[in-house]
């Protein structure tokens, strides 16, 4: 497909202006593939005075997409992040303008491009000017740079707060988080654990992480001690020789990436958040270790508290995971961790029946009631296999099923291992229902 050279003009002046320009560009369609970004500079407000100053920015992108449908995206992604109906030049938490599309000149009732305000705007000429000074307005003739120098001078700074663009903004319900599993267990149920010498395994975890990042992942999930039915517990010690290691390669190789610990332990989750662990996984719910609440609260990182009692196989299925999950949560608040820190998980697989999974998957939207992030991992588990009677190397598609229900439900993060695969999957459902 022919490729597009474009600029989108991005502005905000609402909430936290630096994270709405980094959601913005993570909502982007796979269709549109950002090149450069200029600096991001505060502005004046244009055509209304009577609010807060914009943070401003253009993107250099390619994109097969028509300028039609490009602007149809754009257009989603505003609503998606909160943007309302305003009046003209009225505050916004995201403003996103197709700049230019080629050289190309479009005039439809829709749509104007090259976009007609752009010889009167500094706020946008300057950025614009950082990345093509010298190219030619398609229809006046004239640089940017001279059009930026016929205007007369306006308040317009550089934005001196490093903006790292590549690190992923959470906000719940504008788009499905995918975590990526990295197991570093020889008994991992999926077999697909990292084992053997230290070196071995961080090269080989090293390898799994940039393959995952390259798949989509938006979080890599580290565990060293496996979850398994019947799994053998490790010590404390040997979970923390396999784990701390590679964890801190990781976060040497991929800085920005946002990295979750598997642990049950709060003193390898205490070393792995000194390492640079951002997240902590617990599937014992902060009630196998009790300072792990502890931990997690004086380091203010999200806590992933996991349900995992046995449910009764004739009880209320829903109330009875409902009712463990606010134990969990009461348990956590009463140990200092603030509600924004938690994320829950229906613990798809621990203490369940297979259709006891089903109806958790299918009643999603009640646990997400509970007014908390929730994470489910249906990938490649038993419940799978025992409606397809597929073995795990086979349970991809009844896994892509599953995940695919549960964002419909309300899922926020899903836990996964077939990456690439199931990345097309959370994509399309999210198209389709955001």
């Amino acid at each position: 497909m022919k490729k597009a050279l474009i600029y989108i003009g991005a502005g905000t002046n609402l909430g936290n202006r630096a994270e709405n320009l980094r959601l913005a560009a993570q909502l982007l369609p796979p269709a549109v593939k950002i090149l450069r970004t200029s600096s991001v500079y505060e502005t004046e407000p244009w055509g209304f005075k009577d609010q807060n100053s914009f943070y401003n920015l253009v993107w250099e992108a390619e994109t097969t997409l028509p300028p039609a449908s490009l602007l149809s995206y754009l257009k989603k992604i505003e609503k998606r992040i909160g943007r309302m109906p305003n009046f003209r030049y009225g505050p916004r938490v995201i403003d996103l303008d197709i700049l230019l599309y080629d050289d190309e000149s479009i005039q439809t009732d829709e749509l104007i491009i090259p976009h007609p305000q752009i010889p009167n705007r500094q706020f946008v000429l300057v950025p614009l000017c950082d990345l093509i000074p010298e190219k030619l307005h398609p229809e006046f003739g004239k640089t940017w740079h001279q059009l930026l120098s016929e205007l007369p001078s306006a308040e317009i700074t550089a934005v001196t707060e490093k903006i790292d663009f590549s690190r992923i903004v959470f906000r719940w319900g504008i788009r499905t988080y995918l975590m990526g599993i990295l197991n570093l267990t020889p008994d991992s149920f999926s077999k697909d654990g990292i084992y053997g010498t230290s070196d071995e395994m961080i090269r080989k975890a090293l390898q799994k992480s940039e393959a995952l990042i390259a798949a989509g992942m938006d979080i890599i999930d580290i565990g060293a001690e496996s979850s398994r039915p019947g799994f053998t517990t490790i010590t404390v010690q040997m979970e923390q020789e396999r784990l701390l290691p590679v964890l801190k390669a990781i976060r040497t190789h991929f800085p920005s990436l946002v990295l979750s610990v598997d642990t049950r332990n709060a003193s390898t989750a205490e070393a792995a958040i000194q390492i640079g662990a951002d997240w902590i996984n617990d599937i014992g719910g902060a009630a196998y270790d009790d300072k792990m609440s502890p931990v997690c609260a004086s380091s203010h990182c999200p806590i992933v508290l996991m349900r995992n009692k046995p449910l009764q196989p004739t009880g209320d299925t829903i109330n009875s995971v409902r009712s463990e999950l606010l134990s969990l949560v009461d348990n956590a608040r009463k140990a200092g961790i603030r509600d924004e820190q938690i994320i829950i998980d229906t613990g798809i697989g621990f203490g369940t029946t297979p259709e006891q999974n089903l109806e958790i998957i299918n009643n999603l939207q009640r646990i997400r009631e509970m007014g908390f992030p929730v994470l489910i991992g249906p990938s490649r588990k038993s419940f799978i296999g025992h409606y397809l009677q597929k073995e795990i190397e086979a349970r991809l598609e009844g896994t892509a099923a599953a995940i695919a229900a549960g964002i419909m439900n309300g899922a926020d993060i899903i836990r996964i291992h077939d990456a690439a695969a199931l990345y097309d999957v959370a994509k399309m459902v999210d198209s389709i229902i955001r």
